[in-house]
């Protein structure tokens, strides 16, 4: 018979507990959430940011006057080279995660430009686009672009593009946070918000209590020693009273036994000098004794028997004996009016409010203070970033159509720099946190167009002309004391003849040059008649000639014109101010006999005649000196070539765009790119100054028409550079590259005018 084997109920339990805590765990397990991310759109397609040039349409020219160098290559993709589930981009709007989508057109584009140097700066400005198909309401695009100087790299300001309902989000988290700041207690207010009051009151009240408890014992202790002061007091003044009585009582007593002891010497015939004293001096060692016995006057150095006890009274008191509760009291010299009362303060009040603090409240709100910033980053999810630095715009739009934003960027090169580049960075950060880096843009090229590629290499080499036969003729207005005077020494002026000499005397000195011979020709005005003007300059010229002679001249040679008729009707041209300017040129220019039409003129226009001989006539009295100057070291008229290395020194410098050091080489030769320099440097007074005195070419032409821009006077500035199209039609090219001149044709629709 088999043994019945018992049912194990533990083994049972043990099991069913075992089940019963895996179907818990089973069915208590998260699930994987596979909800689609914000940015999931974003790996089914290529589109991604873009930077360009400012209206950059392709070529060297574009439609707008771009001056943007592109290349473009385009490849296309027909639906017939489709695979199985693959699909075109451009052929659907919904995105379907389990095609292929294949791109219907690409466009490869590798660009340059040129920017503009001045003052040691460029503008890099450019376009960055961000299509529709980058932007979504609960995305946020950032767009980083970064600057390529040589081997460095910069960062420039970041621009961010938010969707609406990326910013509702930011707003809700900074909402959340301002809550929580709500929340936060000041430290200052501790006193008045965490505080126990019930414990507060009650210790307030303790402390009042014995306040008063404190005052109310002192009252009583100066209440006793009042009392206790006029009760000693009294018996003081009854002593002293006593002492009085005393005194006078003793006084008497040996006054009397001095006149006993005088009446008796007096029977006896005895004399009674110095009774009187001894009796005295008696009375004042008994009283004095007394004294010391009654008051305790034994501190006192001296005493005599006048002494004013009253007068001692503090000092005979403060040596008696004082209650020790009330020594203190007596030695200060304390009353009633010396007792203060404590008055409970806010003081007091906050000093017990300290330790009546509610501390669970305090320590919380102290951890949330310096919590603060982990919870702005555990709320706040996205930062807004309008007051960080590093950020050039922040702005909310709706996906309705591309974003183009115009970035402008000042940036400041070395001397060497000859191109910059920039590129693009894109992030897009959507709701749920995804992120989606776009890969860099293609790197946008700046070439650095500086005025100083103008340069003129030509003008290294100076080429003077040398001529065989030159003159020198100069103009001086004598002032002589009367209208006939003709004698040298009437002449109130002479020092007007130091420049002649002295240029006679540096031709002479040249090793190359020498003076032939010097002519002086002299000039009268139109006073008295013809002929004898005509004797009066003749004799004029010479004493000069004479004059000449006496200062080493050699064959100077006197010859008269007379009256000067040619320069009167240039003046008279010229001069508004006359009232019959036309009739008295017309007179001027007809005129058969010279005295008769002087005397017409002024018997015709008597008011004009009279300003002709205060302003005009003393410009007809002259001499005109010329210096016949000979070359001696050449056979004839040839071309000198001088290369100069201080010049072509300063030209490197220029190419260098060091201007200052260029312009202290350039400035003592006033040419070309001496103008070329002072413009380079902004000064743009002194470089017309330097423009308006050189000869008319395209290249001079172009920098007024720079300058003329730079000080606003547009007209002026274009019809120069029009001449400089004109002259130098190569300068048409180049007006792309330098903003003044390039916004001027712009502003004035000038390209096809330069062009022709």
């Amino acid at each position: 018979m088999k043994k019945k084997i018992p049912f194990n109920f533990s083994l049972l339990f043990f099991i069913l507990a075992l089940a019963f805590i895996i179907f818990i765990l089973v069915s208590c397990s998260p699930k994987k959430n596979y909800r689609k991310l914000d940015i999931e759109r974003l790996f089914m397609q290529t589109t991604t940011p873009e930077i360009a040039f400012p209206g950059s349409f392709g070529g060297l020219e574009g439609q707008d006057g771009s001056r943007s160098v592109s290349e473009e290559i385009t490849f296309s993709e027909s639906s017939g080279d489709l695979g199985k589930d693959e699909v075109l981009a451009d052929e659907t709007n919904a995105v379907d995660s389990t095609k292929t989508y294949r791109l219907f057109n690409v466009v490869v584009k590798a660009k340059s430009n040129f920017a503009t140097e001045r003052d040691g700066k460029v503008h890099v400005d450019f376009d960055i686009i961000a299509p529709i198909d980058v932007i979504d309401p609960n995305w946020r695009l950032t767009l980083a672009p970064f600057l390529i100087d040589g081997d460095s790299i910069t960062p420039l300001d970041t621009v961010l593009v938010t969707g609406e309902g990326f910013r509702d989000k930011q707003q809700g988290d900074y909402e959340a946070y301002q809550d929580f700041l709500n929340t936060i207690v000041d430290p200052s207010a501790y006193d008045s918000l965490f505080i126990d009051w019930k414990g507060l009151n009650k210790e307030i009240l303790k402390v009042q209590r014995r306040n008063y408890t404190d005052y109310r014992r002192n009252y009583d202790l100066m209440m006793d020693y009042a009392n206790w002061r006029k009760m000693n007091e009294m018996e003081f003044l009854r002593m002293e009273a006593i002492a009085r009585r005393h005194k006078r009582y003793v006084q008497n007593r040996y006054w009397r036994k001095s006149e006993k002891k005088a009446l008796k010497q007096l029977e006896n015939d005895t004399d009674t000098l110095g009774i009187y004293g001894k009796y005295m001096d008696k009375y004042e060692k008994d009283y004095i004794d007394y004294l010391k016995r009654q008051f305790s006057l034994a501190w006192l150095d001296s005493i005599s028997p006048d002494i004013n006890i009253h007068n001692q009274k503090d000092s005979i008191m403060r040596r008696s004996h004082i209650p020790r509760k009330y020594r203190d009291i007596h030695k200060k010299g304390l009353t009633l009016r010396d007792l203060k009362a404590k008055a409970f303060t806010k003081e007091d009040s906050v000093k017990i409010a300290k330790h009546h603090y509610l501390i669970d409240e305090i320590v919380l709100n102290d951890m949330n203070i310096e919590r603060k910033n982990e919870i702005f980053n555990e709320v706040v999810e996205f930062p807004l970033r309008n007051e960080m630095a590093g950020l050039r715009l922040d702005t909310v739009i709706t996906a309705e159509d591309d974003f183009i934003y115009g970035y402008k960027q000042p940036w400041k090169i070395d001397k060497g720099t000859k191109k910059l580049g920039v590129v693009l960075a894109g992030m897009v950060e959507g709701i749920d946190k995804s992120t989606f880096v776009f890969p860099l843009t293609d790197t946008l090229t700046y070439f650095i167009a500086s005025l100083s590629q103008l340069a003129d290499e030509s003008l290294i080499t100076e080429r003077k002309m040398l001529h065989k036969n030159m003159v020198d003729k100069q103009s001086v207005y004598p002032d002589y004391r009367t209208n006939k005077s003709y004698r040298f020494k009437d002449i109130k002026n002479p020092e007007i003849f130091d420049k002649i000499f002295e240029a006679y005397q540096t031709y002479n000195k040249e090793t190359d040059l020498f003076v032939d011979s010097v002519s002086i020709r002299g000039y009268t005005d139109l006073t008295g008649l013809w002929h004898e003007n005509y004797e009066l300059a003749e004799n004029r010229a010479k004493e000069v000639a004479d004059y000449f002679k006496q200062k080493g001249v050699k064959m100077p040679v006197a010859k008269a014109a007379g009256e000067d008729w040619s320069t009167l009707a240039q003046e008279v041209q010229k001069h508004k101010s006359l009232l019959h300017r036309e009739e008295i040129l017309d007179t001027l220019t007809h005129a058969v006999f010279p005295d008769m039409t002087e005397e017409n003129i002024k018997a015709l226009f008597p008011d004009d005649y009279k300003i002709m001989k205060d302003e005009i006539f003393p410009k007809l009295r002259r001499f005109d000196v010329i210096l016949h100057v000979n070359r001696h070291d050449i056979e004839k008229s040839t071309m000198k070539e001088t290369y100069r290395e201080d010049y072509a020194e300063g030209i490197k410098l220029l190419k260098e765009k060091e201007y200052m050091p260029a312009l202290e080489k350039l400035a003592k030769y006033g040419d070309y790119n001496t103008a070329l320099a002072l413009v380079c440097l902004g000064y743009n007074d002194k470089a017309q100054e330097v423009l308006e005195s050189l000869p008319e070419t395209g290249k001079n032409e172009y920098l007024l028409a720079i300058v003329k821009a730079r000080k606003q006077k547009t007209t002026e500035a274009a019809k120069h550079l029009q001449k400089a199209c004109q002259l130098n039609p190569d300068l048409y090219y180049r007006t792309r590259l330098d903003s003044e001149v390039k916004e001027l044709a712009d502003q004035q629709n000038l390209w096809d005018t330069l062009n022709n």
